[in-house]
């Protein structure tokens, strides 16, 4: 039998997703022994064929009713059904798709002279379900013909091992109660992967977001942020999540379905104000009932500028409007952006006097974060401290329990004093704070400071970026912490070791010599909690940590004191006092390569020897011969 395969949507508009049910049944009825070819030259071609399968997933997809009244077609998809329509017979549902249906028609498209980017979808990943269905009902969503989310296929069911990423249609992944499996399933694979339709937001706690930021995810993480009755869970989890991730998000912010008037616009500019505090990319998603609005023109631009993260990042939305007017060639008259901003600005000031100004730049919370060597990326929710007691405030108490729940809390990381740098940070002032945590530091021994290491069960665990590597001891110890102080700014690493080199009279001064020395010096200053790294683009940027500042100022007499407890924060150095064994270094050591390991025993034993020079007691307890 010979079988066709239309999909309405690439013929129409083109697309640049392949259809996946029509894969399927595509794989299924060639495994079959049918020949089986995708139509996309002409519908006139549906002629030569005893079968065909249309699918369309957008209702605006147009197709010729002549095509779809012939008695031997069979039709399916959203574009056709609100609720998808009838599900596939179960062998066709689950069977692998067809990744080869499109080839011919792409490899047409890009011999003609277009990118093979744009058909990326089409040949790069493995695509499928793992689960369906979602309990939301979200209105104009049309994923509504299932009430739970539910399993609905194995990860193998549709991988292809020959392509490099694969990307999931689940409806909602986060709803399932067993969604660690299937992320245990997308490890396996060694592939990068990303939830196309993106992840509830409004459902993440810490263990969703450890498990998710901590996977080989592809692209951006994408969440919703719908209803406006959502903003305050919007707020609390984007900020849980921020906990965990460094990286920018998207968030899709639907627009011109509620309403099409300026209360609709003015509540999209509000959801992308509130993004912005929180360090969240917006992505209009425009209803096709903005069509309608008298606003059109509003909703196209917000669009083009949100949507456009180089644009958004850099400009506010009157500075993009400007911008596009000052591109024009023709001064003579306005653009549409331009002249759609100063029309609404005209009759509705008040909306524009509130957002048109915002910049992202200058509104994100986020824009400076914990960078290299923390355990966290950002603050935690000051709410979430609150209701543990943790939050720094409670430091004051001078009960020894307070006092070593703090200690505790320090070496596990679980806070962290930069969190008050930030500018939602509810607790006092940060200087007052430092010092109070340094007085407890120098009150406890070293022995009881390493008993409290031993107690824990939440350690942060040893990993190829964490363990030290560096020439100077005294240099990450005490002339890192002088520099950036003294300099007041932030500096290269370059330029660090350029200042430190200064201190070697043979010390290589190449440029490369100086960086790789000043980034290693820096580095375990950081583990140390005497600096900070940031990133911007690719140039790192290391200053003065709130704890290096108040450190500073103290005596050399107590430095030399804090300098040993403060060497009790690097995670080999835990593991060792916490298995009690010095030969534990060589254990910890085994995920470096065996080049690497041999330097950086070297460097972790210096560290552990400096802790523990005259201290008889604490060296018997891991079994080290101290000299």
């Amino acid at each position: 039998m010979k079988i066709g395969i239309l999909d309405a949507d690439l013929m129409d508009h083109g697309t640049r997703h392949p259809n996946l049910a029509l894969m399927k049944i595509s794989g299924y009825y060639k495994e079959q022994g049918h020949d089986v070819e995708l139509i996309y030259r002409s519908y006139r071609d549906a002629y030569e064929y005893d079968e065909i399968y249309i699918s369309k997933v957008f209702t605006f997809s147009d197709i010729p009713d002549w095509l779809v009244n012939l008695p031997n077609v069979h039709i399916g998809g959203t574009g056709f059904f609100p609720d998808g329509g009838p599900d596939l017979p179960y062998d066709i549902e689950h069977h692998k798709p067809d990744y080869d249906l499109y080839t011919k028609y792409v490899n047409e498209q890009i011999e003609s002279g277009k990118s093979r980017t744009y058909f990326a979808d089409y040949l790069d990943y493995s695509i499928g379900f793992t689960t369906r269905g979602c309990f939301r009902k979200c209105s104009f969503c049309v994923n509504k013909k299932y009430d739970h989310a539910f399993r609905h296929s194995k990860v193998e069911e549709f991988y292809d091992e020959s392509k490099p990423y694969i990307y999931l249609w689940d409806d909602n992944i986060l709803a399932y109660p067993h969604w660690e499996e299937v992320l245990d399933e997308l490890e396996a694979t060694g592939k990068p992967f990303q939830f196309r339709q993106g992840i509830d937001l409004r459902l993440m706690n810490d263990r969703k977001a450890y498990r998710f930021t901590h996977t080989r995810y592809h692209g951006d993480f994408i969440f919703a942020f719908d209803h406006l009755e959502d903003t305050e869970k919007i707020i609390e989890k984007v900020q849980l999540w921020k906990r965990y991730s460094s990286r920018v998000c998207k968030m899709y912010v639907i627009s011109g379905y509620d309403s099409q008037d300026e209360k609709d616009i003015e509540g999209v500019f509000f959801r992308i104000a509130t993004l912005m505090k929180y360090g969240s990319l917006p992505y209009i998603m425009r209803y096709e009932k903005y069509k309608e609005s008298p606003y059109k023109g509003m909703y196209i631009e917000l669009a083009r500028w949100c949507n456009q993260p180089n644009f958004f990042k850099k400009k506010s939305f009157r500075e993009f409007c400007i911008a596009n007017q000052e591109y024009k060639k023709n001064q003579e008259t306005n653009c549409a952006a331009y002249q759609t901003m100063i029309d609404f600005e005209e009759k509705f000031p008040e909306i524009a006097r509130k957002y048109f100004d915002l910049r992202f730049d200058n509104e994100n919370l986020y824009v400076r974060q914990y960078g290299y060597g923390r355990r966290y990326e950002n603050k935690p929710l000051c709410s979430h401290c609150q209701k543990k007691g943790i939050c720094w405030n409670n430091i004051f108490d001078e009960d020894p329990e307070t006092e070593k729940k703090f200690l505790k809390l320090y070496y596990e990381k679980e806070i962290d004093l930069q969190c008050l740098t930030y500018g939602n940070s509810e607790c006092n002032d940060k200087d007052v704070i430092a010092d109070r945590l340094i007085q407890i530091l120098l009150k406890y021994t070293l022995e009881e400071i390493v008993d409290i290491i031993i107690s824990s069960e939440n350690l942060e665990n040893v990993s190829k970026d964490n363990i030290p590597q560096y020439s100077d001891l005294n240099d990450a110890f005490y002339e890192v912490n002088k520099i950036l102080v003294d300099s007041e700014q932030e500096l290269t690493f370059e330029e660090l070791g350029y200042y430190l080199g200064k201190l070697h009279e043979n010390m290589n001064d190449g440029l490369v010599a100086q960086k790789k020395y000043g980034e290693n010096h820096a580095k375990l200053a950081v583990l140390l909690d005497l600096a900070c790294i940031s990133k911007t683009g690719n140039q790192s940027h290391i200053y003065s940590s709130v704890f290096g500042k108040r450190f500073y100022l103290l005596s050399d007499c107590e430095k030399k004191n804090l300098i040993k407890k403060l060497c009790l924060r690097i995670p080999i150095i835990q593991r060792v006092f916490k298995v009690g064994s010095a030969a534990q270094i060589n254990e910890e050591i085994k995920i470096l390569s065996p080049s690497t390991q041999n330097r950086r025993r070297s460097n972790v034993e210096n560290v552990l020897r400096s802790i523990i020079e005259g201290e008889k007691a604490l060296a018997f307890r891991i079994e080290y011969d101290c000299g």
